[in-house]
């Protein structure tokens, strides 16, 4: 807003307080020849007029009479206003208020004689003074436009979704046009009915019932029509309305939400005095409206979009959690009927070689039981991979480091590991998804690495579990094809995802690659390490699982 002070000296506020009270006698007359010129020159609606003649001296009088400057400024700032929204050139402006001041220049004459010059000199002053207070209200209503629009952006980009968006441009709207009450209602695809999406200024329970066919009422009209309408007295409107509405507003502007020509809703805004939109008034309203369009449009997207990632989400995890539970009905069926017919097998062979005399006899059969003991050893470490025992029993801490020495046994890798003291047991899923991407991590460093060491290093802080794994190998090589990308990596994003946690991979060629992820923890799930240690030991011995 523009500074409430005229830029004007003491000597001539003076002498414009002394014409004007020398002067109110004539103003009648000079302001009805200030009519009939204006009325001859330009066509102005009766709104206009009245707004230009709240800029003349006469109107100035009563405030003058009380020495009152801030308050003339405060009335030249808003009719200005009121100018810029009905589309007054401010060239016309200026010239309404030079003819003002050239009719009441023989006025002046008469009432000051040699003094005239001076008085003169001093309204014209105030006339320059005046025009400038009114430029800035013109140029405030355009900046206002300007933001009301850029702020309707800005709640298109910040709004997390397409509520939190429906109301902030409703925000917008009340405070750009000063409205007490603002709705939003949206046409359900199905029905092709309108239902209130977002109110401001009413209760909580608003809208609920509310279902708006097209041509119904007001909105209902707007909606079937595609065009603004307002009801600037509802005390004068016989349109449907909600009891509420009418008991909270006194005026209603509406326009529709259109994207191309296809009305999406209805954007209604209720003032608290009989209130006629000004014809800038409503254009910004309907770019308003049109960019909240495209706004709420975009939000819908984002929003189908995220309830889409959320169950792709949703079924990873039931898809993981099936892997898993597949995982142990193998492990299972090796275990009791493929390893318990191994053993039987292994248990005949030896009664066998106990019967037999010869040489030769006695070394087929050793060849077979060494054959069975191999073929033992392998479903012991497919048993291990599938659903390892000590993960379950003993837990996350200790399957890490058991990984660690199979992989420096069967590849020569050394693997250091470095677990801080208060990671302790963790949820059953959450060990799970840790222990099987330390897995396949070990399992990528031992097939394509190339490495001589590997780190481990698993720490908890506050309510996040860090853990890195670094390896001093040739690093990961570019993808040739990108249809064909890592399963291995992209199952290990899968799971730290599908638990909110987050998986950064750092690679150099030569330089070796870094694993770094990120989990968030519920609440610690504390169990008896004795305890869970005992169940250990009292584990089956079938396959060599009883150290």
């Amino acid at each position: 807003m523009v500074s409430t002070v005229l830029p004007i000296q003491a000597s001539a506020r003076e002498l414009i307080l002394e014409a004007t009270s020398a002067l109110q006698p004539h103003f009648a007359e000079i302001t009805a020849a200030w009519r009939r010129q204006l009325s001859e020159e330009f066509q102005f609606e009766s709104r206009a007029m009245v707004a230009l003649e709240r800029l003349n001296l006469g109107v100035g009088f009563t405030l003058f009479s009380h020495s009152d400057f801030n308050e003339f400024t405060e009335n030249l700032y808003y009719y200005g206003q009121r100018l810029a929204k009905l589309r007054v050139d401010t060239r016309q402006v200026a010239h309404s208020l030079e003819i003002y001041q050239k009719i009441a220049a023989p006025f002046v004459a008469e009432v000051f004689g040699d003094r005239r010059y001076q008085v003169i000199a001093a309204l014209e002053t105030l006339g320059s003074a005046s025009f400038v207070a009114i430029s800035g209200a013109y140029f405030d209503v355009q900046r206002n436009a300007s933001d009301a629009v850029l702020k309707v952006l800005d709640a298109e980009l910040s709004a997390k979704n397409l509520t939190a968006l429906l109301e902030r441009v409703l925000v917008v709207t009340q405070g750009v046009f000063g409205a007490n009450v603002g709705v939003v209602l949206l046409a359900d695809p199905e029905t092709n009915k309108l239902g209130v999406r977002s109110a401001t200024g009413m209760s909580p329970d608003y809208g609920e019932d509310i279902a708006i066919a097209p041509g119904e009422g007001f909105v209902g009209q707007i909606f079937e029509t595609g065009e603004p309408n307002m009801l600037p007295d509802l005390t004068l409107s016989s349109s449907v309305l909600s009891a509420e509405l009418r008991k909270k507003a006194r005026a209603l502007w509406g326009t529709p939400l259109k994207l191309s020509e296809k009305v999406i809703g209805v954007l209604i805004l209720g003032f608290e005095k009989d209130y006629q939109w000004l014809p800038t008034e409503l254009e910004l309203f309907r770019a308003i409206a049109d960019r909240s369009a495209l706004a709420i449009d975009r939000a819908r997207m984002t929003d189908a979009l995220r309830e889409r990632e959320m169950r792709i989400v949703e079924l990873s995890g039931h898809l993981l959690k099936a892997q898993e539970e597949e995982r142990k009905r193998i492990s299972r069926e090796l275990h009791d009927e493929t390893g318990q017919a191994l053993m039987v097998i292994r248990l005949y062979l030896g009664m066998l070689d106990g019967t037999v005399k010869t040489r030769a006899a006695k070394a087929k059969i050793g060849e077979l039981l060494a054959v069975v003991d191999r073929t033992i050893e392998g479903i012991r470490r497919i048993i291990g991979r599938l659903s390892p025992l000590v993960l379950q029993e003993l837990g996350l801490i200790a399957a890490i480091r058991k990984e660690a020495k199979d992989l420096a046994k069967t590849t020569g890798v050394q693997a250091r590991v470095a677990i801080g003291d208060d990671v302790g047991r963790l949820d059953p899923v959450i060990e799970t998804a840790i222990y099987r991407v330390v897995q396949e991590s070990l399992h990528n460093v031992a097939r394509h690495a190339q490495a001589q060491n590997v780190n481990i290093q698993m720490e908890r802080e506050g309510g996040v579990l860090r853990l890195t794994i670094e390896d001093d190998g040739v690093g990961i090589r570019a993808v040739k094809n990108p249809l064909r990308p890592s399963f291995g990596m992209a199952g290990m994003q899968e799971r730290v995802s599908t638990l909110g946690g987050h998986m950064k991979v750092t690679s150099r060629k030569g330089s070796g690659t870094k694993i770094s992820i990120t989990m968030p923890l519920p609440s610690p799930v504390r169990h008896d390490v004795d305890e869970a240690a005992g169940k250990a030991q009292d584990g089956q011995a079938l396959l060599g699982t009883r150290s």
